[in-house]
């Protein structure tokens, strides 16, 4: 009985053992990281930075003080622009006409737009600051003094306001309604011609349509902005 005994108090022994040895082991393993957590995240689309702070678009959602509602002049009535500002990210930048050139697309003699390297430019064939129409500017956001790198850096969002000032001095405002996700540049030449037309189509609704590059270190593709006209300062 006694040699029983001490089988089984040996045997309970070594049983304690191993399952402090496999308590150990467990206790040894690496912990998993998630892959949600080790993974970079891209980098935003202009929509994505809109929603990011769409606490501020909301508090800008009306038009600041100083600004008078008034209706848009008719398109002879005005003058061309000359300065476009966006005061919520301190954008301050000259606009001048845009000339064009001819060149051949795809096996097709057409006009393409020459965009200045230390302005906007102006859309001449557009209506003019605070019209009723489509006022459309152009430029850079990589080349020359990339003055609309914002634009590609979702820095611009909706309900932000757009100072367009005039060569006669005058101030029209336009509050951002859109911001276009990035549209790749098509090869077929008439696509890009439907969407240029498209977004640069003249009515008697009056807005200011922005164009430029996509990402701020490429141009694979372009953004569009849409501005409402929300009146003028006095």
């Amino acid at each position: 009985m006694k040699l029983i005994s001490t089988v089984r108090q040996r045997a309970f022994g070594l049983a304690l053992l191993s399952i402090l040895f496999v308590l150990l082991l467990a206790g040894c393993q690496p912990v998993p990281i998630p892959e949600a957590a080790t993974s970079t995240p891209p980098p935003p689309t202009p929509t994505a930075a809109a929603t990011s702070v769409s606490a501020q678009s909301a508090a800008t959602a009306t038009p600041s003080p100083g600004v008078e509602r008034t209706d848009a002049l008719a398109p002879e009535d005005t003058a061309p622009p000359s300065r476009l500002s966006i005061p919520a990210i301190g954008m301050d930048v000259p606009v001048v006409p845009m000339s064009w050139r001819v060149a051949d697309v795809a096996g097709k003699r057409t006009t393409v737009w020459v965009l200045p390297d230390d302005a906007l430019g102006w859309h001449v064939n557009s209506v003019g600051a605070g019209a009723a129409g489509n006022l459309v500017i152009s430029g850079h956001q990589l080349l020359g003094d990339a003055l609309l790198a914002p634009l590609a850096l979702g820095e611009v969002v909706v309900g932000q306001e757009i100072h367009i000032t005039d060569t006669d001095g005058n101030v029209f405002v336009y509050q951002v309604s859109e911001v276009s996700e990035p549209i790749e540049i098509s090869e077929d030449p008439a696509a890009e011609e439907n969407l240029d037309a498209e977004m640069t189509a003249q009515s008697g609704t009056p807005r200011l349509t922005l164009i430029t590059g996509w990402p701020d270190f490429s141009s694979t593709h372009r953004i569009f902005v849409t501005a409402e006209f929300v009146g003028a300062q006095p």
